[in-house]
């Protein structure tokens, strides 16, 4: 991703965890009092950042691939990288990231094989998924179902629709509305792990949740 500079810059890029800001913060690592504008790597959750590269025609471009990374971006188009105090960001950029939607969820619940019966572990994983979905104020929430490559492809996209009717059954018994469930089948067609034909594969026959 990039930055290229103009006159106002205001994003946020989750998928990155880059800010921009233009506002004259106070700070003495961070940008002066003219209001250049500013972007900012923000650390996921899980501490882990991506990169991203800023751009100016008044300067060569800058990458920025640390937590709290920084570059300021002069009214001459001239880019200036710093590290940005950690505690600052978080106060100057908290209106802006809790106004953004939450980020999808996804679970991968596994099945015995031949059956639309989860496994002792993903009978414990769907309270995880019921906590999420219970947590958002209004869920969109697909549920796909997969088999590994035992059997023919009719009787594997019965057997994968099955397994995603029988977690949508599991979620609406847990006060889930049906409604706000969309299910579907893709039989042997997207393994996780390739395998020959007629070969058994436990973590091929799984539901795969996104909660939205």
């Amino acid at each position: 991703m990039r930055f290229d500079h103009a006159p106002v810059i205001l994003a946020i890029a989750l998928v990155l965890g880059a800010c921009t800001h233009t506002a004259p913060l106070d700070t003495a690592s961070g940008p002066d009092q003219a209001g250049n504008d500013l972007v900012v790597l923000l650390p996921k959750a899980n501490g882990s950042v991506g990169a991203v590269v800023v751009r100016s025609a008044g300067s060569p471009p800058v990458v920025l691939d640390q937590p709290y990374a920084a570059a300021r971006i002069e009214g001459s188009g001239r880019v200036e990288s710093f590290t940005y105090d950690a505690d600052l960001a978080k106060r100057a950029f908290t209106a802006s990231l809790t106004a953004l939607p939450v980020r999808p969820a996804t679970f991968l619940l596994y099945f015995l094989e031949g059956k639309d019966e989860l496994t002792p572990e993903s009978e414990r994983e769907i309270e995880r998924v019921f906590a999420e979905i219970a947590a958002r104020p209004d869920p969109e929430i697909s549920v796909i179902g997969h088999a590994d490559a035992v059997g023919t492809t009719e009787y594997n996209d019965q057997l994968s629709l099955q397994r995603a009717q029988r977690v949508r059954e599991d979620l609406t018994l847990r006060g889930i509305a049906g409604k706000d469930i969309k299910v579907a089948g893709r039989g042997k067609r997207e393994p996780i792990v390739g395998t020959a034909a007629d070969t058994a594969e436990p973590r091929n026959r799984r539901v795969e949740i996104v909660v939205r």
